[in-house]
């Protein structure tokens, strides 16, 4: 697996946990705690899948995802957002940035790496 994964989120906690999940399937983590870190590096790299929380300081998770959508090599990159809120109106605004799914916190690994799998085309 030549392009890495992002994994966006504020909490270290979460950032440990899915790296360390997605590392155990040979996937390559690059993980950031805010949209402005998450927007500079993927300016410069190519990614197989970002994931994104959507409770993010500086920029939510959903103009994270706009912006990373604005680069012209990621408009294609499938991208998950991820929370532990439970508001009626993220999984339309999701969609409406071009999520793919979304993972509900606390999630488990097994359901975590379901949903890399199926977006990375791994068997």
């Amino acid at each position: 697996m030549d392009q890495p994964v992002m994994v966006v989120d504020d909490d270290s906690v979460t950032r440990r946990v899915v790296t360390y999940a997605l590392q155990a399937m040979q996937v390559e983590v690059i993980a950031v705690e805010d949209g402005v870190q998450a927007i500079q590096l993927a300016q410069q790299q190519q990614l197989a899948l970002a994931i994104v929380d959507i409770n993010l300081p500086v920029m939510d998770g959903f103009e994270v995802m706009r912006r990373l959508k604005d680069i012209p090599h990621l408009q294609d990159t499938p991208m998950i957002i991820f929370t532990a809120r439970s508001q009626s109106g993220d999984r339309m605004t999701a969609q409406e940035v071009g999520a793919v799914d979304l993972l509900y916190k606390p999630f488990s690994t097994q359901e975590l790496r379901s949903l890399v799998r199926k977006y990375l085309n791994l068997a």
